[in-house]
């Protein structure tokens, strides 16, 4: 049985076999995150292994280095008290690709190093694209560190506050005090709420005082979420991650994992094709696997890509382009269809031409090259947060109607 190097130096080096019963081997391993990995990743691998040098089927149970043999309470020693909970968000039925990846990474590290790095730790997504799933990943493995995890969202916290307030029983608020590690999921709810918010703060100080996790969700970046300057320098004290809207690679392993669990099958062509469709959520992409598996099951039929096209026609999804378009690349397609240099967009010429082109500039740099609206604005001439997202919402109802100029857009960036 043969491993990458890599995956042998990380996982495998550092492990001892430190007892051996007739049905079990016990495993030492250097730490909690090491154990998920060669639990959750490598565990088939090893049993084969164990197979073929022994000749034997053996289970497999992990511990820590320097436990006795005995000493497994760390598994359950934890807590996660909170207000959600779901059994199937944890970090194995997370599908990661070039969307996701880096907010999955770090999420892993937290629970490696809780408290000691990325503190605060603050996920933003729009809906549907995974944040909760993560939080909830990072909580279930922390109460295998023996963490004592509290979670809440946004809602929840706020109505506790409240409570406390009414009440006057400040023992409401305490239990975040003591966590070793607090989510609060979607931040939003919290926007204008200022002693719900300045009671936030006076948590999140003394957690981080005591070196202990914090971990933030919301729809928007830190600063586009009308918080306190107090709150918003806090959370950039620590690590900002996005994640994007599913590209084709998160797209495809997304689906391709759904049916097969499912023991569905599906064609190489028909999997291209959907996952060369422009998804806004990973929750999209479930509703159509859905009712892919339903039409399937129901007109004992499989899955064809002209039963594709007739379920996903009426969600109106463009195809998929290149995520590598480049800021150069779209003044290019400018100068294509409008005879538009990159020097009168970034001027203050105001004519109605310039106008329009400028406009779908903003459009092409968000919607195409994964651009903030501040870099959109810096690119453009110092334009500000609302003269682009106008720009860019403009562009859109524009595209609604109006075929031709799409099929121009997409034509110039294809040949740009």
């Amino acid at each position: 049985m043969v491993v990458p190097d890599t995956t042998f130096r990380t996982w495998l080096k550092n492990t001892e076999g430190v007892e051996i019963s007739k049905t079990t081997l016990t495993v030492s391993a250097e730490s909690i995150f090491a154990i998920e990995m060669l639990s959750q990743r490598l565990n088939t691998t090893i049993n084969e292994a164990l197979l073929q040098t022994s000749n034997k089927k053996l289970k497999l149970k992990y511990i820590l280095n320097g436990l006795n043999v005995h000493q497994t309470q760390y598994l359950n020693h934890g807590e996660i008290r909170g207000t959600w909970s779901n059994p199937k968000y944890n970090f194995n039925s997370f599908i990661t690709g070039k969307s996701n990846f880096l907010p999955y990474a770090a999420s892993k590290k937290i629970c490696e190093l809780p408290g000691e790095i990325y503190n605060p730790y603050y996920i933003y997504a729009n809906w549907g694209l995974g944040k909760t799933h993560l939080a909830q990943a990072i909580a279930k493995n922390l109460k295998t560190k023996g963490c004592k995890v509290i979670s809440s969202t946004g809602e929840s916290f706020t109505n506790e506050f409240v409570k406390s307030v009414r009440t006057n029983n400040s023992k409401i608020m305490e239990k975040y005090r003591e966590a070793d590690a607090f989510i609060l999921d979607d931040l939003d709810f919290l926007v204008g709420k200022k002693q719900t918010i300045e009671m936030l703060i006076h948590i999140m100080n003394q957690l981080a005082v005591s070196g202990k996790q914090i971990i933030l969700t919301s729809y928007n970046h830190p600063s586009k979420t009308h918080m306190p300057h107090r709150l918003i320098s806090m959370i950039k004290s620590g690590l900002i991650v996005k994640i994007n809207a599913p590209d084709s690679e998160t797209t495809r392993k997304y689906i391709y994992k759904k049916l097969r669990s499912k023991k569905i099958s599906i064609s190489e062509n028909v999997l291209d094709y959907i996952s060369n469709k422009k998804f806004q959520s990973i929750s999209e992409i479930e509703g159509i696997i859905n009712t892919l598996i339903a039409h399937s099951d129901l007109l004992n039929s499989t899955i064809n890509k002209e039963m594709v096209k007739s379920i996903i026609k009426d969600y109106k999804l463009d195809d998929l382009m290149d995520q590598t378009i480049t800021e150069e690349k779209v003044f290019s397609c400018i100068n294509y269809l409008f005879g538009i240099q990159t020097v009168d967009l970034q001027s203050r010429k105001n004519d109605r031409k310039t106008n329009f082109a400028r406009h779908v500039a903003a459009y092409l740099l968000i919607e195409k090259s994964n651009f903030t609206t501040t870099q959109a604005g810096l690119k453009l001439g110092k334009r500000d947060h609302s003269t682009i997202i106008y720009s860019v919402n403009k562009i859109r109802k524009e595209l609604l109607n109006n075929v031709e100029l799409k099929q121009e857009i997409e034509k110039s960036l294809s040949f740009n």
